[in-house]
Parts: structure tokens; sequence; C-alpha cells
């Protein structure tokens, strides 16, 4: 992150999939699907890169958030490790529906993550999904993500995708 250019490649789109519109994300990361499978699902893990997460690991299991307002708690759509891990709760703005794929490439893996709702088309959604995306990437390579809920990083993501440029 830092001072280094955004790459264009890492910037979410909205798709159509079977006729519902998805906000896309896709990623290589230099690591192999366990790890970030477990960057996925790990508690302080998922503290470090978004909020802590715990999941039942099973479709119909639970999932819980710790958010900054109050906890959150919503179901396992689907759940089959090292490669997709699905889940949706009811929170701000109404449903959220969120899937990660991950699929091995050569010494690591391709993350495809899916935000299908709310509003998949919102700009602020895209700039805080860009965002915590880079946090489980500084995550994944050693680092620890400062513990903000918003940065100069993410309002410079806001700015870019609120003129379309995301």
């Amino acid at each position: 992150m830092g001072d280094a250019p955004m790459d264009p490649a890492e910037y979410g789109r909205v798709i159509d999939v079977d006729g519902v519109a998805v906000l896309r994300f896709e990623r290589r990361l230099p690591y192999a699907p366990h790890e970030v499978w477990r960057a996925l699902v790990e508690p302080d893990a998922t503290a470090a890169w978004a909020f802590r997460m715990e999941l039942e690991p099973r479709p119909g299991g639970t999932v819980r958030f710790d958010a900054p307002d109050t906890p959150i708690v919503g179901d396992v759509i689907a759940c089959d490790e090292p490669r997709v891990l699905e889940y949706a709760w009811g929170g701000h703005e109404g449903h959220w529906h969120v899937c990660f794929m991950l699929d091995a490439d050569g010494d690591g893996t391709w993350l495809t993550f899916d935000h299908l709702a709310p509003h998949p088309h919102s700009p602020d959604f895209a700039a805080g999904w860009h965002w915590h995306l880079d946090r489980l990437g500084e995550l994944l390579e050693g680092g620890t993500p400062a513990a903000v809920y918003s940065d100069e990083h993410f309002e410079e993501l806001q700015r870019l995708y609120s003129r379309g440029e995301g």
C-alpha cells in the first residue's frame, strides 16, 4: 500500500451473474489456499483486516461479527475448506450476502470475492470491500493493519469509486 500506485486490476467491478448484479473483486495472492483460508476464518485474523468473526464452518452454521456498535449474527450458506466461504446477515442497509472463492494458482491463490447484497452498485461498498481486501493482503504479507475503521487509503478509494474510476 503506502505510496505505491493502486493496481487497476484490483478494483471491484459490477458484473452480471445469471441476471443478478454482483460486485466482484479478483486478486492473485502469493500464498497457498490454506493460508488465505485461515485469514478468512480465524477470529484473530478477521479482527485484523475487518471485524472479529466466529463461524460454525458448515452450511447452516452461524456466523458472528463483533461490529463497532452491536454484534451481528448471520448464516453460513456454503463452507468448503479451503475453496468456498459464503455467508449472509442482516445489518446496516438490510440483507448482506458475500462469497469468497479460492482457487489454487501455482504457488499462490486466486481470490474471487463477490458482494451480492445490498446495493452492489454502491461506490461506498466498493470502496469498503476494496479497503478490507487490501488489509487482508497486508495481514497475509505479515503486516499488522492499523486498528481503524477508516484511513486516508479508504478515503482515497471512496473518491475513486464515487467518480467511477474503480
